[in-house]
């Protein structure tokens, strides 16, 4: 049996459930920094199932076009893991258990080309992934179409938020452009998602349109789009950030929309990154809060992060200075 990789961020605990409406594939109020190790996390969680001895991944690969339904998908499932576990070993330094054939890209190709273009958007969405991996130079026009998917086809949004994961993974200047309209999309998962990619693909427009959101009526937005530009090292949002770290916060957001923020681990998570996200930064004017955190505040977990943020800081202090630097 492989073991379910890890996902974007932990499910919230059953004390813990968001309001309804609110999913828990990230978490309620901010999307925690994407902690990826290459590849494919949804199947899991739209197949998830025991694995027994596995075909090798040029049979799966060939069962994802011609099996049946619960064949392609137990296929995909098998494929993406497959996937998953050549990525862990390359990082560790070891041989990859699943060697894939040399011309395992031209067989994705024609895998795509041959899946039909109303087939299940999941599938289309592992190949895609498994395209963007490879190095398909093509991979975002791939990507793009598994964008398109139509509302009623991927109603929970997951479909085009693991898409929008796969696009960060291609260092392509057109990335933030099939990005940056789900920053306007109607439903808040989608543009909330959209918002935490963009920290994994930097630039000027990436920067340009997080920014434009800090003043969002939506606290889970704002904060979103703070956090992410503290990640590509943009200080625009550090007074967003304070609003998250402050918990007084979320009593007024409660006030506003009651039920919003059930439980206390969305406003703990939320809290944890403000102080995580203005680390990041490493302003001056943030000391003082972070000394005050780190003496008093309730939460143990945002204690601790103040500590480490004063700990960083002063590490940053006592570094050298680069002769010859500006």
């Amino acid at each position: 049996m492989v073991a379910k990789p890890p996902s974007p961020t932990e499910p919230a605990s059953p004390d813990a459930e968001a309001a309804p409406g609110y999913r828990n594939l990230f978490v309620p109020l901010v999307v925690v920094p994407f902690l990826v190790v290459g590849v494919i996390a949804l199947v899991f969680v739209f197949f998830g199932a025991i694995r027994g001895e596995d075909p090798s991944m040029e049979q799966n690969l060939a069962t994802v076009t011609s099996g049946g339904a619960n064949e392609r998908k137990q296929a995909a499932l098998s494929l993406a893991a497959q996937a998953l576990e050549n990525s862990v070993a390359r990082s560790e330094g070891r041989e990859e258990p699943w060697p894939a054939p040399p011309d395992f890209l031209g067989r994705l190709l024609r895998a795509w080309e041959e899946l039909p273009v109303d087939d299940d958007p999941h599938l289309r969405l592992v190949l895609a992934q498994l395209l963007a991996q490879q190095g398909d130079p093509d991979a975002l026009g791939k990507l793009e179409a598994v964008l398109a998917t139509p509302d009623d086809e991927d109603p929970d949004g997951e479909v085009r938020a693991y898409a929008m994961l796969a696009v960060s993974w291609v260092e392509d200047e057109r990335a933030a452009q099939l990005l940056i309209p789900f920053l306007t999309h109607s439903d808040p998962f989608l543009r909330q998602s959209a918002a935490g990619v963009l920290q994994k693909v930097p630039g000027e427009s990436s920067r340009e349109a997080l920014r434009g959101l800090l003043d969002d009526a939506s606290l889970e937005l704002r904060g979103q789009a703070a956090i992410s530009l503290s990640t590509l090292g943009d200080p625009a949002g550090a007074e967003v950030l304070r609003e998250l770290v402050r918990s007084e916060t979320y009593a007024s957001a409660e006030l506003r929309e009651a039920g919003k923020f059930q439980g206390e681990r969305s406003v703990h998570e939320a809290r944890v990154e403000g102080v995580r996200g203005l680390a990041r930064l490493g302003l001056a004017e943030d000391r003082e809060l972070f000394e005050r955190l780190a003496e008093d505040d309730p939460d143990h977990a945002v204690r601790e992060a103040a500590m480490l943020a004063l700990a960083g800081a002063s590490a940053a202090a006592d570094e050298p200075a680069v002769e010859g630097a500006d």
